[in-house]
């Protein structure tokens, strides 16, 4: 007889929220039980930003600025957290984000990530720097339903990635861009490396051609335009969603483009420092494009309450990356599953606690302040 059952025999009426067989009952759990499995090495890499990391501090500090206007006798009901995004249906508003050598937190990579994403209901994001090929992680699980790429190189060459992200099942792109190396003092301090075998996977002799992948690296010819981004759009196999929206002008831009979808990004403070947090910057964006546009936003996302916060201000979806890298460090695809099962509780709770019974009820009107 486990403890719930003893304790339930106690008494008729039994509030035993509290007490649980689960490995993991909360954020500060996992993230305890990551920073045991991992090396500092590893830890730093997870958590590294750019420059002094002001931006990666920005993103999470700018949400806790977010002050809630609580009511009270609301006739809330028993809230729904189920949604959409574009055709996808959602348990509740989350993607896993595409982050990249995967493998350094838990050996079998986004492969766990894609099986755990679609007990939950919810889907996966893979990105080209993944630790096993797009076919396999598709192979794992229909979730796995958004490929990314950066647009670089010979605009052939991205179509014919394009192409095998359809073949293999994939229903969008995520479209990013990279200007140039990023300037990360942890890892350059460190000398880091991924001390995996599963780098860059997707390029080779029976994979895609490197010559994207070199020219990312090398920058021998000029990044691309705008046009050249419409012309990828136009022509790709699959619509597109572009990654690393920071204004309203490069929102008009994508949507002017062909966008399907917006991704509100500054990948968690991994590129340039000195910049507005991805909170800060999503009324600007939403108010750009209007109500019927799609807006997933990621960076500084830690609890259900901030997802809410996101919602609220105009996203219709958040990604999660460094929750998911926690979940696999500290269990695999127990690890993902039990993080995702934690922040859609926290969810459900700020839904009820703000008087809204459905996703679509948060608006800016639950803040005291906004930006």
């Amino acid at each position: 007889m486990t403890m719930v059952e003893k304790l339930k025999q106690t008494s008729a009426i039994l509030d035993d929220r509290f007490v649980t067989e689960k490995k993991f009952v909360s954020m500060r759990g996992i993230t305890a039980a990551a920073r045991h499995q991992l090396s500092d090495s590893a830890w730093d890499y997870l958590w590294t930003g750019t420059g002094d990391e002001t931006t990666l501090r920005r993103n999470t500090e700018k949400f806790d600025e977010l002050l809630w206007e609580k009511r009270i006798f609301t006739g809330v009901s028993n809230p729904t957290t189920n949604t959409q995004f574009l055709d996808l249906d959602l348990s509740f508003p989350l993607f896993t984000a595409p982050f990249g050598q995967e493998a350094t937190f838990h050996p079998d990579g986004h492969l766990a990530i894609a099986r755990a994403v679609e007990s939950m209901g919810v889907h996966q994001m893979v990105p080209v720097a993944a630790s096993y090929t797009l076919e396999e992680i598709a192979q794992q699980s229909p979730a796995a339903v958004m490929y990314q790429m950066t647009l670089v190189g010979d605009e052939n060459l991205a179509l014919d990635m394009a192409q095998r992200a359809k073949d293999a099942g994939y229903r969008y792109i995520i479209a990013t861009y990279s200007p140039i190396r990023q300037w990360r003092e942890r890892l350059i301090e460190n000398r880091f490396t991924s001390r995996t075998t599963r780098d860059n996977v997707n390029f080779g002799p029976d994979a895609s051609d490197p010559a994207g992948l070199q020219e990312l690296i090398d920058f021998t010819e000029p990044r691309w335009t705008w046009q050249q981004a419409e012309s990828f759009m136009k022509k790709s196999p699959l619509p597109v969603i572009v990654k690393g929206i920071e204004s309203a002008a490069d929102a008009i831009e994508a949507v002017k483009a062909g966008a399907v979808g917006l991704y509100v990004s500054n990948y968690g403070g991994r590129t340039i420092d000195r910049t507005l947090s991805t909170i800060e910057i999503l009324p600007e964006v939403r108010a750009a494009v209007g109500a019927d546009m799609s807006i997933v936003l990621d960076s500084g996302i830690r609890r259900g309450s901030d997802i809410a916060a996101a919602i609220a201000l105009g996203a219709d979806a958040v990604a999660i990356g460094r929750v998911t890298a926690l979940g696999l460090a500290a269990d695999g695809e127990e690890g993902v599953r039990s993080a995702l099962q934690i922040l859609r509780e926290e969810f459900w709770q700020t839904l009820g606690h703000l008087g809204c019974s459905r996703v679509e009820e948060l608006g800016p009107h639950v803040f005291r302040k906004t930006f």
